[in-house]
């Protein structure tokens, strides 16, 4: 099942943290890796001739990243994606929680625990946005904000989403989980570094998600 699975990695400004990250996976690893490089003014180089890079000519949102990522990932006869972030808050040992599951499962979801690792406006955040995402879904979500997942990809087609920003995870939890969906949550590791700039616009964003909940409700 393991080489039915794509590792995709939206990227924007990680440049660094984004080699060393590949550079782990590819020590334990033999999975094809898709990168999306999201129009950082300094592009992507990679060291790897052996990895898929998509490149936006600007910067389109982490949500079009995804999508241009899964479509690619389509094209090339993948079934399932796992995706993680490219700043190393997602410890690449962990993939084989993702990897090992099975391909009976729509979604495997990692969450993370809402201890001292997390800042305080994070674990507020994700505990709302979780509850009524658990709500909207008729599934306890333990952590709808960690983009450490794995898909299925046929469990996302013919969904349209638009959201193209962060949203779009809340938004992908939004429309393609049910009470009929086979869904694994596997808890992950709880990383924060001081050092990496966050590219979450609080409030827009905050709002953004509002707009994402009452269109959900209101089915506009």
């Amino acid at each position: 099942m393991s080489s039915d699975t794509a590792i995709l990695i939206p990227s924007y400004n990680s440049n660094k943290q984004l080699q060393k990250l590949i550079h782990q996976i590819k020590e334990e690893y033999k999975n094809q890796i898709i990168v999306v490089d999201d129009g950082s003014p300094e592009p992507v180089k990679l060291d790897y001739k052996d990895i898929s890079l998509i490149q936006n000519e600007s910067n389109m949102g982490k949500g079009l990243s995804l999508k241009r990522g899964f479509d690619f990932a389509r094209e090339k006869g993948f079934n399932y994606v796992v995706t993680m972030d490219s700043d190393l808050q997602h410890d690449p040992r962990e993939i084989s929680l993702f990897l090992d599951s099975g391909n009976s499962l729509d979604f495997i979801l990692g969450y993370r625990e809402r201890g001292k690792g997390m800042p305080i406006s994070r674990k507020f955040s994700n505990w709302i946005t979780s509850l009524i995402i658990s709500c909207l879904t008729g599934i306890k979500i333990i952590d709808s904000q960690c983009g450490y997942r794995r898909y299925s990809l046929q469990s996302i087609d013919n969904i349209e989403f638009r959201e193209t920003g962060f949203q779009f995870e809340s938004e992908v939890l939004i429309k393609g989980v049910n009470s009929q969906s086979k869904v694994r949550q596997v808890k992950v590791s709880t990383i924060y570094d001081e050092n990496n700039k966050s590219y979450i616009k609080h409030f827009s964003d905050t709002l953004k998600f509002i707009q994402l909940i009452a269109r959900s409700i209101f089915k506009k």
